[in-house]
């Protein structure tokens, strides 16, 4: 009896130490998983979308990578709108149904973001899809107010923050909605409303781009202004531009697609390429809170392009500052080697990163095991964590450390050692013209801390978590008439996945005269 006994007493002990043991390493693996640890954001743009889906394949293919990317949006709108190449319908239907498969795969996207940034469930995005007139540019302003146009209203009064428009296609939907505006508000009160406004078009796409320029010079309007069809010479093309040296073509192009983003229930959505991959991406992909872009300040660069604010002369007596951005020249070196300075620079130059990411992203729809794909670094300068910019007050001639040893692998929190760290001068931020010395202090063992040519066409990056700045004195800028200071830009890279994730933050140098 007393055999049993202890037979039974090794039985429940050895029992409960398999439990504590199962319990211990549930829990480690849950603190070492511990997506609250992921990047946060405090603020989200408010976004509303006009598409003219289905005139050719790109529009299905943004909205796809759109929704990749909406839990850092506060989505206020998806409408189907015309365009020159649509002109007589609209096609809300397509939205449904990329959304619905959005639908299927939301549960494990929920998954690779910090808790309190979740992706919004299909049902809610389905409730903001509406169309705007189906009928072509200006005819629109005589008609009735549209659904879309009643939306961009109310989306307009729900909040002063502002509201981001992505035009895809035509703007009439937004004409519709400036001259009601127009006709039953005060002047006050309706330029209060269009203060509000953040406008990036994928070009002009009907004629009421040029109209809502012409009557509401005050919009804050993102455009790149060419011939008619001459796409090729806008920023945004830079998106898919190939046949260029300067750009890996291969990463936009049928085989790499079908290979790494066409993939399960929303990638299998993702259409084959008709005339050029996703044109109209660049229009929310310069908002990714990736610590790159940076609210309205789409004149210090993003994945979606850099443009600069334009000023359009009224008479000889005077002029009027306008508030729209328009193509502005980026320098950078191609994968060739050599130097270009093109608007599209300021896009291709970001291509293996944006694509990465995306193909990371569509990784996740597949998977709720946080442990089998790769998730952005979170990053910290000086003790502030990104993604918004560290802003220092710099002196000529004095010496600075920035030291970014707190950022967070996201996929190994108890060492950051795994990723990499680059330092740039963004040059072109605030078009600087004196030279600024970087001086790694912790180099990567083996390394002389310097990268010739990096990944996005930045010469002499400097290497390791920590640098040394030294402040030149500050030149006087003949294009701006000022005397800036600087932008340099961190780069980090996580490759624990697949797919290598780059995050960046800024680090601001303001002169303080």
């Amino acid at each position: 009896m007393a055999y049993s006994k202890l037979i039974v007493f090794t039985i429940i002990t050895y029992l409960s130490l398999c439990r504590g043991w199962a319990e211990k390493r549930a829990f480690s693996q849950k603190a070492e998983w511990d997506t609250s640890r992921l990047q946060k954001f405090d603020w989200k743009p408010r976004l509303f979308i006009m598409s003219d889906i289905l005139n050719e394949p790109d529009d299905s293919m943004s909205l796809i990578r759109y929704l990749l990317y909406s839990n850092e949006f506060d989505t206020r709108g998806i409408c189907a709108t015309t365009s020159w190449w649509l002109k007589n319908e609209t096609h809300p239907e397509e939205m449904n149904k990329i959304i619905n498969a959005y639908g299927e795969v939301v549960e494990n996207l929920n998954q690779h973001v910090n808790p309190n940034s979740p992706y919004d469930n299909a049902e809610r995005l389905l409730s903001l899809v509406t169309s705007g007139p189906s009928t072509y540019g200006r005819a629109a302003l005589h008609e009735p107010l549209s659904e879309g146009a009643k939306r961009i209203i109310l989306a307009l009064q729900e909040s002063q923050e502002p509201l981001f428009i992505a035009g895809w296609g035509g703007t009439n939907t937004l004409a519709q909605a400036l001259l009601h505006i127009n006709n039953t508000m005060s002047s006050s009160d309706a330029a209060e409303l269009r203060s509000r406004i953040r406008l990036y078009t994928i070009s002009d796409q009907d004629d009421t781009g040029p109209w809502i320029r012409a009557h509401f010079p005050d919009i804050f309007y993102v455009v790149s202004i060419h011939a008619w069809n001459a796409y090729s010479l806008a920023t945004w093309s830079g998106i898919s531009l190939a046949g260029c040296p300067c750009a890996n073509s291969t990463l936009v192009q049928n085989p790499w697609l079908d290979a790494n983003i066409r993939l399960g229930p929303l990638g299998s959505l993702y259409p084959q390429i008709e005339f050029g991959m996703e044109g109209d991406t660049p229009s929310f992909l310069w908002l990714v809170q990736n610590g790159l872009g940076y609210r309205d300040r789409i004149d210090w660069g993003s994945w979606g392009g850099r443009y600069s604010l334009a000023l359009a002369l009224v008479d000889w007596a005077g002029g009027i500052d306008t508030n729209h951005f328009v193509d502005s020249v980026e320098n950078a070196i191609g994968l060739d080697g050599q130097e270009y300075s093109t608007p599209q620079a300021s896009i291709w130059r970001w291509r293996a990163a944006y694509q990465d990411d995306f193909a990371a992203r569509m990784q996740w729809t597949l998977t709720a095991n946080f442990s089998e794909v790769g998730h952005p670094p979170v990053l910290n300068i000086n003790g502030q964590q990104g993604p918004d910019p560290l802003i220092v007050q710099v002196k000529s001639n004095e010496t600075y450390t920035f030291d970014a040893g707190l950022t967070l692998d996201s996929d190994n929190p108890t060492d950051n050692s795994r990723l990499e760290f680059q330092w740039v001068l963004y040059r072109e931020s605030t078009m600087f013209q004196a030279n600024v010395s970087l001086k790694a202090l912790e180099p990567p063992v083996g390394s002389n801390g310097v990268l010739e040519i990096n990944d996005a066409g930045f010469t002499n990056a400097t290497l390791g978590t920590k640098v040394q700045v030294t402040v030149p004195q500050p030149l006087w800028n003949i294009y701006t008439g000022t005397s800036p200071g600087f932008h340099i830009l961190l780069q980090v890279t996580n490759r624990a996945g697949q797919y290598p994730i780059r995050r960046y933050m800024r680090v601001i140098c303001e002169y303080d005269i």
